[in-house]
């Protein structure tokens, strides 16, 4: 098993160098967390699962809006290892309680703490859960938006897609009977597909989050984890950006996913964004933010 510790530790002190006005300390806050002030009626760490520690979401209810209402989740990116929840990559995302959304910051377990796909599973453990207790949580379990960046696109996707194909689909948390399927699927700068279609994450990172230093001995899984091979004509709506200029994840693995997406359905988008990198600010501003929740409206008819 590929020991990893040390080139966390070398990016933590990376990062931390990089950084100015916050500490870093932890592959966690390699992405650090909002400032909750001013954000008024939320609720945090949230239980959805009981196997690890990071079975937690955030909500954070709209300003304005009429009841039951929609949900907007985040699955945080972080090469499968670093971040968190309620992280400042979720916070411009807050902008959706303007539009009547109930926005979810969703923790996930990271490796080496948890291998693949107990992630993916969490992902729709956390989406049964709140299905499951939609009346209490004031929500509509049939318009429910999943949003995933980098890995965290990866995972958001790979858990939309196998609820139609039935990979993954063992219910590890026990709401049985539950759809996890979201409603609408938004995917910025996913790295969808390890093999195929461009790809600059190193094999360390694959390594870790797959639990080997062999990925050939793990090559049916890798070719199965890519949520490409799980699209079919039951393929949630999906709204797809990535910079052309994309330094860690090639935007060819957004163009290859859409490109798929199109053989079978036509209520799909993709934005290739000119001049911006992995994660660009550009895109996290309040207007392009908007322009999601414009496609996201429109798919759940509001």
């Amino acid at each position: 098993m590929i020991d990893v510790s040390e080139l966390i530790r070398q990016n933590i002190a990376r990062t931390a160098e990089r950084v100015q006005g916050y500490e870093v300390t932890t592959k966690e806050e390699m992405i650090p967390r909002m400032c909750l002030e001013g954000y008024g009626d939320y609720q945090l760490d949230i239980k959805y699962g009981g196997r690890t520690s990071y079975e937690k979401m955030d909500l954070f209810y709209p300003e304005k809006g009429d009841m039951p209402y929609p949900v907007f989740i985040e699955v945080h990116g972080g090469a499968w290892y670093f971040g968190q929840k309620c992280s400042i990559e979720f916070e411009p995302f807050l902008c959706g309680r303007r539009r009547g959304y109930v926005c979810v910051s969703l923790g996930y377990t990271l490796s080496p703490e948890g291998h693949y796909p107990l992630p993916v599973q969490e992902i729709k453990g956390a989406v049964r859960y709140l299905r499951k207790n939609a009346d209490r949580l004031r929500i509509d379990p049939g318009r429910i938006v999943l949003w995933g960046g980098s890995a965290g696109a990866h995972l958001a996707a790979l858990a939309a897609n196998s609820c139609d194909t039935g990979y993954l689909e063992e219910d590890i948390f026990g709401y049985r009977g539950i759809s996890a399927k979201p409603n609408a699927l938004v995917l910025w700068y996913g790295c969808f597909d390890y093999y195929h279609n461009g790809r600059l994450l190193e094999d360390w990172i694959y390594q870790n989050f797959f639990g080997t230093d062999n990925l050939d001995s793990v090559r049916e899984e890798l070719e199965l984890s890519s949520p490409l091979r799980h699209i079919t004509d039951k393929a949630a709506p999906t709204f797809l950006q990535h910079g052309r200029s994309d330094t860690v994840v090639p935007y060819t693995q957004s163009e290859a996913y859409y490109k798929m997406l199109l053989k079978h359905m036509k209520q799909c988008r993709l934005e290739l964004m000119e001049g911006m990198d992995h994660a660009d600010a550009k895109l996290f501003t309040e207007v392009n933010v908007m322009r999601m929740f414009d496609f996201t409206d429109m798919v759940l008819g509001r």
